[in-house]
Order: C-alpha cells, then structure tokens, then sequence
C-alpha cells in the first residue's frame, strides 16, 4: 500500500481542530443520512467501500495469511483499526476492531453506521474479487463503539 486511501478520516488524538477535508467529509456524511432512507444511505456508504477496495485491492495475495496481513497492513496504513478473520460454517467471520472515534461534533451513532457500511462494502469487494459471489453480502452479525462483527457467506 503506497498511500492510506481513509486518511481524511484519520483523526489523531493530539488534533484540536478539523481540517478543511475532514469538516467537508463529515458534513456529506451528516447530508446523506438526512436526505436518504436508511436503506439508501447504507447502501451509499457501502458503494463507497467497494470504490475503496477497487482502488486498493488485496493484490497477489494467495494464501490466508497473506490475505489477512494484506488487508490489515491496509487497515493500519489508513488508521482504521485490524481485522481477525476466522472460518465458519458457510463462511467466514470476520472481526472488525480498533475502529476510529467519530470526528469532533459528529454523532456517534451516525459515525459508527457510516463506518460500518464503507467496512461492509469494502469486504463484499475484497472477498469476491477473492472467489466469493457477486449474490454473497457481507452481513453485521453485531458491534460495539470500536468494533464491528461481519459474517461473508451463504
């Protein structure tokens, strides 16, 4: 990975202030939950994680290992946390940690429901580009302020 493509989003602790990119961001956040239905911001924000993963795909990574260190040197490149992958029963579930607060003046709750989707989004990508299909969706099986649990499968 040459360059972190969630940076505007990365916020370290020691800022004071947002950036211009980071202000403009969270306000497009905020105005797309406000116009849309739920259902159409989540998909929004999840075409937004496959426009991510298309840009940085997992390149040759072959084996499991090398998927999983792929995807967090990505993950911890662009701040936004590591992933722990483990096999189940008709699929693979796939633990979400570290996520980034929301960026000061954000809500929360619409913070984490964005993140959620562009993280959705990103593994529907990543893990069909890697043999899953196109009718397979990344589901949330549960999640925490800092955390979200996926399930990719039938």
């Amino acid at each position: 990975m040459s360059k972190p493509m969630l940076m505007p989003w990365r916020l370290d602790p020691s800022e004071t202030g947002l950036q211009p990119p980071v202000m403009l961001a969270c306000h497009m956040v905020d105005e797309a939950w406000e116009v849309a239905e739920p259902e159409q911001a989540q998909a929004f924000f999840r075409a937004i994680g496959a426009r991510i993963a298309r840009a940085y795909p997992l390149g040759e990574a072959q084996s499991n290992d090398e998927i999983f260190a792929a995807m967090n040197a990505f993950w911890a490149e662009s701040g936004w946390g590591r992933v722990g992958l483990r096999f189940a029963e008709g699929g693979l579930q796939i633990l979400h940690s570290e996520l980034p607060p929301a960026p000061h003046g954000m809500d929360d709750g619409r913070w984490h429901d964005t993140a959620v989707a562009v993280l959705a989004g990103i593994y529907d990508h990543w893990l069909g580009q890697l043999g899953g299909s196109a009718s397979i969706r990344t589901r949330v099986l549960g999640s925490s302020e800092r955390s979200v649990e996926f399930f990719y499968g039938a």
